[in-house]
C-alpha cells in the first residue's frame, strides 16, 4: 500500500512542471507596474496606425495577441488607446518561450479595468509590434486580440486617425496583385484616439505568413504621405 502510495505521488510531483508550464503562457510585462493613464483630458494618439485587431474582438479588459511563426523579436511593445483618448497606456512585453501558436494573453493588470472594460469591441486600439517600445518606434505588427473568444479570426480591424480624409487600404503582396478596401468613417461619440476602421478579409493571404498593407489618405483631392505596416499573420492553433 506505501509503495503505491509513493508511486502516485511521485506521478503527481512529476505532472507538476507541465501544469506550471500551461499556466506561464502568458506574454509577461518587463518592468514594474503598467505605465497608463486615464484622464479627463484626451489624448491625441499622434500615429496614423492606432492599433491592429481581430474582428472578433469583444468588450473586455482581457487583452492578447496572436501567435506568429515568422515572428523574431522576444520583445513586444503594446500601445492602447481608446477611441475617445481618454486611456493611453505604452508597455513592453516578454513573448513566452514555445508560444507558437494560437493567443497569448498580455500580463495586464491595469488600474482601470472597468473602464476598458465599458469600451465596445472597436472603441479600444490595441498596437503591438516587435521592438522594445524605448528602442523602436515601430515594427511588424501580431494581431492583437480582446475578450475571451480565441477562434482563429476572419477578418482584421485597423483603427487609423484619417486626418479628416478619404482613407484606404491596400494589400500590396497578395498573390493576384493588390486589392483596395475602401475605410469606414467612424462617426458618433468623440474620436479624438482615431475616427476610421479599415476591415481587411483574410480568406486571401499571402503564404509567407506576413501581409503588407499601405494605408492612403486623400483630403481635397490630394494625396497625403502613405502609411505601410508589415502584419504578422495568426497561426492556427488555439490555446
Amino acid at each position: 500500500m506505501a509503495v503505491r502510495f509513493g508511486l502516485l505521488l511521485m506521478a503527481a510531483l512529476v505532472s507538476l512542471p507541465s501544469l506550471s508550464s500551461a499556466q506561464d503562457v502568458v506574454a509577461r510585462l518587463k518592468g514594474e507596474g503598467l505605465e497608463e493613464r486615464f484622464t479627463e483630458e484626451a489624448s491625441v494618439s499622434g500615429r496614423v496606425v492606432a492599433g491592429v485587431l481581430a474582428g472578433s474582438a469583444t468588450a473586455s479588459d482581457a487583452l492578447a495577441l496572436y501567435a506568429s511563426a515568422t515572428r523574431a523579436s522576444d520583445d513586444i511593445c503594446v500601445r492602447v488607446i481608446s477611441r475617445d483618448g481618454l486611456y493611453w497606456s505604452e508597455n513592453t512585453f516578454t513573448w513566452p518561450d514555445g508560444a507558437d501558436s494560437g493567443v497569448v494573453p498580455l500580463e495586464y493588470q491595469s488600474r482601470y479595468r472597468d473602464q476598458l472594460a465599458g469600451y465596445d469591441a472597436k472603441d479600444l486600439a490595441i498596437l503591438g509590434y516587435e521592438g522594445d517600445c524605448r528602442q523602436v518606434p515601430d515594427g511588424p505588427v501580431l494581431v492583437a486580440a480582446r475578450g475571451t473568444d480565441q477562434q482563429q479570426p476572419a477578418t482584421l480591424d485597423i483603427l487609423v486617425n484619417s486626418g479628416r480624409s478619404d482613407t484606404f487600404a491596400v494589400l500590396t503582396n497578395l498573390a493576384n496583385g493588390p486589392k483596395t478596401l475602401a475605410c469606414q468613417t467612424i462617426t458618433a461619440g468623440r474620436r479624438t484616439g482615431y475616427d476610421t476602421v479599415c476591415t481587411v478579409p483574410l480568406a486571401e493571404t499571402p503564404d509567407n505568413g506576413l501581409l503588407e498593407i499601405r494605408i492612403m489618405r486623400r483630403r481635397f483631392d490630394r494625396m497625403m504621405p502613405a502609411t505601410s505596416l508589415v502584419v504578422h499573420l495568426p497561426v492556427n492553433g488555439i490555446r
